[in-house]
């Protein structure tokens, strides 16, 4: 079936929503279809990403996610598709097209105190409208596709879940030599440390992690807890260099993405005891690297995690620290939680997430 899509990929290059637009593009290439997409968002990463594939045409867009702008202009690059996917809860209020939408996570809807002004929370209301009156959402979980139902009283047959993928040729595990060169950067060392990666915002849970942290250090944990992630240009953030100066704690900054998978390959385990996921990349791209995974009981994460991982609740501080002890030092445990991590991850394929999102372009096009 012929038809043309515009993807808002102003994202990509992001955490989670730009590895997710990078990640469907790039498997749409390969994928046996006859749709053509108009890409909106930066020319020279596009280009990058899908070069000269006559599939695809790059459309220049440079106005900031979140702004008065986007509501104007995104409209106007859409016009003449059949279809506009809005990978982000930013959807353009004025377009009068078909609109599918990506629908990442429900955390501004569920923790309001998280949006940092009063415009963040008038501007959500006219989004919160304009979703309810989307031809169809993707979301990553069925924990989120049960809160899109919830706060849009949105049809559950009109949502469908994609998870997300993991891309095992980037995410696997890596020899203890091209780690230690790595981690030698950083003033790391192998296999000596737990990790956790993501951005630094409050959501997260950085500062009972920590807490958890100097408890289970207090009760023999002497592996060092190294923290990664971005601060600048967030919003809502936490003041790292106050909790990053407990001991054997270390904050590394955002490091590189073609470093990550030694960062996992090399760490005893990752603890991410986040408060609220939409889906939850890092539990994943762990598991694929061989690493042991500590993670929230909570929102989507044990739909990612199943029976792979040390479940915990993220808000009792001395589960967790009872926890990082266990995973810490009891290597049998760590060695049976890899072992279930390996068939975990063959169930998280891009290729899949991409195959069920034709399907619903598809479906879109026949309606």
């Amino acid at each position: 079936m012929n038809g043309t899509i515009a993807i808002d990929a102003r994202m990509l290059g992001a955490s989670g929503i730009g590895t997710y637009i990078e990640n469907l593009l790039g498997e749409f290439k390969k994928l046996d279809h006859s749709l053509y997409f108009k890409l909106i968002g930066d020319a020279e990463k596009l280009n990058r990403l899908v070069g000269s594939s006559s599939r695809y045409e790059i459309i220049p867009a440079d106005f900031p996610i979140y702004s008065i702008a986007e509501q104007f202009k995104l409209p106007k690059l859409a016009d003449g598709c059949d279809i506009l996917h809005s990978p982000h809860h930013n959807v353009p209020i004025l377009y009068k097209g078909k609109l599918l939408v990506t629908f990442q996570d429900a955390l501004h809807w569920d923790h309001p105190e998280y949006i940092p002004n009063w415009r963040g929370k008038i501007y959500l209301k006219f989004i919160s409208k304009k979703i309810r009156r989307a031809d169809w959402i993707i979301t990553s979980s069925q924990f989120t596709a049960n809160r899109a139902c919830e706060i849009f009283d949105f049809p559950s047959d009109k949502i469908t879940v994609t998870p997300y993928g993991v891309n095992t040729h980037h995410f696997s595990r890596r020899s203890p030599e091209s780690v230690r060169a790595i981690l030698e950067k950083y003033g790391i060392h192998w296999g000596n440390y737990l990790f956790y990666i993501g951005n630094i915002k409050p959501h997260k849970n950085i500062e009972n992690l920590i807490k958890a942290y100097e408890l289970a250090r207090a009760k023999g944990v002497r592996a060092n807890l190294v923290l990664a992630g971005k601060i600048s240009g967030l919003r809502a953030k936490v003041d790292i260099e106050k909790f990053s100066s407990a001991p054997g704690v270390k904050y590394v900054g955002e490091i590189p993405y073609s470093e990550l998978p030694y960062f996992y390959s090399g760490a005893r385990a990752l603890v991410f005891v986040s408060l609220y996921e939409g889906f939850g990349l890092p539990p994943l791209e762990a598991m694929a690297c061989g690493c042991p995974v500590l993670c929230s009981n909570t929102t989507s994460l044990p739909e990612v995690v199943g029976d792979s991982a040390i479940l915990v609740n993220p808000e009792n501080v001395e589960e967790i620290a009872k926890k990082i002890k266990i995973i810490s030092l009891d290597l049998k445990i760590r060695k049976k939680i890899v072992a279930k991590s390996k068939e975990r991850i063959k169930l998280f394929k891009w290729e899949k997430t991409a195959e069920k999102t034709l399907e619903i372009y598809k479906k879109l096009l026949e309606e």
